[in-house]
Order: C-alpha cells, then sequence, then structure tokens
C-alpha cells in the first residue's frame, strides 16, 4: 500500500487543474492511482514532458510519451466568455473545480482570470457555446487586467492556488450535501433537479429569444 507521503509528493508535481483529462476527478486522485501502479505517469494534458519525467524522476522509472489518448493542453491558459452570448444557466459555475466564475442565475457570468486555470470543464456544459480557451499571456490584460494577477506567479504558485482553492470548493460542497442530506427528504432533493433543469430551459428560452431579436424579419 503506498503510503501518503508518496501520494503527497506524485500529487505536488502535478499542475493542479483538476481538468479530469487524465481520466481521474482531480489530481490527488490520479497521484493515488499512479502510487498504486493503477495508471501511467503518462495522463497529464496540461503537465506534458515536464510532469512526465519529473514523476519518472521520482517513481525511477523510464520517460515514456504522452498518452496517446490523451489530447496535450496548454498550461499556460485561461477561459473567456463570449458575454453577449451568455444566459446565465450557471451550469459553467457548477463545473469550475477552483470556483473562478462568477455570476447568478439568469444574468451574465464572468471569468475572474486572476485565478481561472484553463481546464476547460465549463466548456461542455455551456449550452451556448460562448465559452472559449485563450491564452494566458500579456495579450488578455488589454481587456482582462486581472489575468495579470496568475500571470506574475510562477508555476509553483499557481498550482498551490489552484490546489487550495480546489479543497475549499469540496469541502464547502461536502458540508452543503450533508446538511441538505439531514434537512432534505429525497422528494425535496428529487425536486431541487427538477427545478435546475426548468432554470436551465428557461434561460434557453431567453437565448432563443435573443436569437431571434438578432435576426428581424
Amino acid at each position: 500500500m503506498a503510503s501518503k507521503k508518496i501520494v503527497d509528493s506524485i500529487n505536488g508535481i502535478l499542475p493542479q487543474t483538476q481538468c479530469q483529462n487524465c481520466g481521474y476527478p482531480d489530481c490527488y486522485t490520479y497521484a493515488d492511482a499512479i502510487s498504486k501502479s493503477k495508471a501511467k505517469i503518462n495522463r497529464c494534458a496540461p503537465g506534458g514532458k515536464e510532469v512526465i519525467r519529473d514523476l519518472a524522476e521520482l517513481m525511477n522509472t523510464s520517460i515514456i510519451p504522452l498518452d496517446k489518448d490523451i489530447t496535450a493542453t496548454d498550461l499556460e491558459s485561461t477561459a473567456l466568455i463570449d458575454e453577449q452570448f451568455c444566459i446565465g444557466c450557471a451550469l459553467c459555475i457548477d463545473a469550475c473545480p477552483i470556483d473562478s466564475i462568477i455570476g447568478s442565475a439568469k444574468k451574465t457570468h464572468s471569468i475572474l482570470n486572476s485565478l481561472c486555470s484553463g481546464c476547460g470543464l465549463c466548456l461542455p456544459p455551456c449550452p451556448t457555446s460562448c465559452i472559449e480557451i485563450v491564452p494566458l499571456d500579456n495579450t488578455l490584460t488589454r481587456n482582462k487586467p486581472s489575468s495579470l494577477q496568475l500571470i506574475e506567479l510562477d508555476q509553483v504558485s499557481r498550482s498551490d492556488l489552484w490546489k487550495n482553492r480546489y479543497k475549499s470548493k469540496q469541502s464547502r460542497l461536502a458540508k452543503q450535501n450533508l446538511e441538505m442530506s439531514k434537512k432534505t427528504p429525497q422528494s425535496n432533493q428529487n425536486s431541487s433537479n427538477i427545478n435546475k433543469i426548468k432554470r436551465i430551459s428557461a434561460a434557453m428560452d431567453i437565448a432563443r429569444k435573443k436569437l431571434m431579436e438578432s435576426y428581424p424579419n
């Protein structure tokens, strides 16, 4: 059985974007799988060759290419929302592992580019495809000055930031789920899911209305 110290060492090498491209729910779970020889060291999409090299050195194993089923991503990236098409469905907020998206239901959302890791988890659930991943560079600072805060951090500091924010969100969600399970009957939990579906449907209606207004007869 792998010790926590080994798992922590492996996890310390991973970039902590929590992107799930490796096939695991977060970086720590992937690190644990590596430590138990249940996963290879070549599945970190944003870490690429550098992470593979460092993991190979730590685990005293050979350097291997990035897994052919993994698409490499750029660690120097961040997300942007095209506010013209945002319908306020809040699905991206739910998907973000580090709480770097703000907004309320049926209101335009915004990315906190001083925090965003560019993991891309907000893209699949967006019903209007109004989010894109862009380079994290000085060009971005013209429209998103806060991004400079992240640009100026070294990767170790960024990883620590993302890891701590992920832990914070997971702790908050666990507490909320525990409180809900104590107070909310299963029937009400199902009702909550139905309400969420209705909220998304209403947001889509707004999107369709905007689209029709954009193309008058």
